[in-house]
């Protein structure tokens, strides 16, 4: 059996041991959160989906328009909301290379330099009686000097990963920015093409407002002139007056839209209307009404917005995991180096050099904080409800941005198959107008009444096609632009273990 004098040894060896496992135990940090689920695909259930692909990089390149591309150039060459988002990115990951840096060892000098002095002055009280050792200390002036130079070496193991989890907190917040930059340009290529092609649409709306107004033009000189031989009521020309007034005001409205486009224009490139040029007026390209298979799926990684805030929840996470680790001591290498040297000392004339040097380990232990790292704890918790929140949000709200571009697509091609059964029914009448005109049987105001009907029609229909070109830019842009990130962290919702529970 162990004699007392074995177990006092015991416990005296096991003692501090014991001390130091009960102060863990007690900077123990409170239970992990439970585990979130966000949502791992878009609400897209019953939107009709195509064989169509989704955009591609460059997606304008497709209209094969060189104006556009000039104008795309010109927009992402001095963008102000780029480089704002740019430098956010920036700014996000020299905060990982500050983060990062906390990991390495480091080394601060440190260096002092004085020059004293000195003056000591007694004076005994009267009648004090003098003792038997009589002290005597020089009155005169002195002066001293004194150096000091050290070298202190640190190093924090981060035995429990808390600044490695504030490292991966920074790369998810610098991989948000770079997302969020991705959707800054997204938005501009959006606003250029949407401008440009919207411009083009007037100017063919104003080509037949043109054309509109000179057949107004026709039929009021015609019927002047049957008012004027008494054949016509003058009331028949106060009507054509009044439809080559509401032709020219047309015209205007719609010169005064084309100019507001340039305007527009030249406010999302950055430059002025001049610098834009003379652009030409081409045919409007055609659209599709399709949205890619699996679109549901895979827009958690073609939308921008939807990764970064993807990004966000795996900063808040990380966050948590640093806050969680603070409550645990913190382990660090200390080294410490120096030297000093005093010269004279107080007048002895004595000089004295010192040479230091210690090597070893420390420990914190966080054992009262005063609610700090509960604090900081909950609100870790706090920005990760909120990030799942607004990840959810985006989400339904890019479903339905897709779903509402999808269903105006339908319902404007249902629109256009009827104009097209107009137009053609106008048509047919102003070609039998036509020849009844050239045989002498009526009229040019027959005709040119049919020729009206017939450029209101066509009228019609080239704001119809602005629409769904409007339409299908817009389905282009809820679709992410082009966008893809191959790397967007799982969603950690599957990521609880028995061992993360019981922590």
């Amino acid at each position: 059996m162990p004699t007392p004098q074995r177990i006092r040894g015991r416990w005296r060896h096991g003692c501090p041991l014991l001390l130091g496992v009960s102060l863990i135990a007690a900077c123990a940090p409170p239970a992990r959160p439970p585990q979130f689920a966000p949502r791992e695909q878009a609400p897209l259930a019953g939107t009709p989906t195509g064989q169509a692909s989704w955009p591609q990089d460059e997606w304008w390149k497709r209209y094969h328009d060189p104006q556009l591309d000039r104008l795309m150039d010109l927009a992402t060459r001095d963008s102000p909301d780029l480089e704002q988002a740019q430098a956010r990115y920036t700014a996000a990951q020299r905060a990982v290379d500050a983060q990062a840096a906390q990991l390495n060892p480091q080394v601060r000098g440190y260096f002092d330099a004085a020059h004293a002095y000195s003056k000591i002055d007694t004076h005994m009280p009267a009648g004090a009686a003098a003792s038997s050792q009589s002290i005597h200390i020089n009155p005169e002036h002195h002066w001293a000097n004194d150096g000091l130079g050290a070298a202190l070496f640190t190093w924090d193991l981060d035995l429990w990963g808390k600044q490695k989890a504030a490292v991966a907190q920074a790369i998810g917040q610098a991989n948000a920015a770079k997302a969020e930059r991705a959707m800054a340009a997204n938005s501009l290529h959006y606003s250029v093409a949407r401008s440009y092609f919207d411009w083009q649409n007037q100017q063919a709306r104003l080509a037949l407002a043109k054309q509109a107004a000179q057949h107004a033009s026709t039929y009021r000189t015609l019927e002047a002139m049957r008012v004027h031989a008494g054949l016509d009521d003058p009331q028949l020309l106060d009507r054509a007056d009044a439809q080559v007034a509401e032709q020219l005001r047309n015209q205007a409205s719609l010169e005064g839209a084309s100019a507001l486009d340039m305007a527009q224009l030249a406010a999302v490139t950055g430059v002025s209307v001049q610098t834009l040029g003379t652009l030409q007026a081409y045919a409007l390209p055609a659209t599709n009404a399709d949205i890619p298979p699996y679109a549901g799926l895979e827009l958690i990684a073609r939308r921008p917005d939807i990764v970064a805030s993807r990004w966000q929840i795996e900063a808040s996470v990380k966050g948590i995991d640093s806050a969680r680790a603070a409550y645990y001591p913190d382990v660090s290498l200390l080294g410490l180096g120096a030297y000093l040297r005093l010269y004279p000392n107080l007048g002895s004339g004595m000089r004295a050099n010192a040479l230091l040097g210690n090597v070893g380990a420390s420990m914190n232990l966080p054992i009262f904080s005063g609610g700090r790292l509960k604090a900081q704890l909950e609100n870790q918790q706090a920005q990760l409800d909120e990030a799942v929140a607004s990840y959810n949000r985006t989400v339904v709200q890019a479903a339905h941005d897709v779903a509402e571009q999808v269903t105006t697509l339908q319902q404007l091609r249902a629109e256009q198959t009827q104009i097209e059964r107009q137009l053609a029914d106008v048509d047919s009448q102003n070609r039998r107008a036509d020849r009844r005109r050239r045989q002498g049987l009526d009229d040019d105001r027959t005709w040119l009444g049919l020729q009206l009907q017939l450029d209101q029609q066509r009228d019609a229909q080239v704001q119809l096609d602005g629409q769904l070109l409007a339409t299908h830019l817009g389905l282009i842009y809820a679709l992410g632009g082009g966008y893809h990130d191959a790397n967007v962290p799982a969603l950690p919702a599957g990521r609880a273990t028995a061992q993360d529970a019981s922590q």
